[in-house]
């Protein structure tokens, strides 16, 4: 987490399977869940509500994924009014 220029940026890095290039480019639709196990529950709703609070905050949320790790970057102008 930090404030660089007038941004706030938080990185929340996770260390696991890449996400196919494919499912990147559809991560934050509404309803997708990419390929997901029969275990696993959702709408794939929560990624699309994340970018949509992010984007009405005047930021963005974007995921990159590497063999190494997967890391989804929040980033919104912050402002010195209190």
């Amino acid at each position: 987490m930090q404030v660089k220029d007038g941004t706030f940026e938080l990185s929340v890095p996770h260390a696991g399977s890449p996400i196919p290039d494919a499912a990147l480019a559809k991560l934050f639709q509404p309803f997708f869940r990419g390929e997901a196990r029969a275990s696993q529950q959702g709408l794939g709703l929560g990624l699309y509500i994340c970018s949509e609070i992010a984007r009405a905050h005047g930021g963005t949320l974007t995921a990159t994924s590497t063999p190494e790790t997967t890391a989804f970057l929040f980033r919104m102008p912050v402002t010195a009014e209190f």
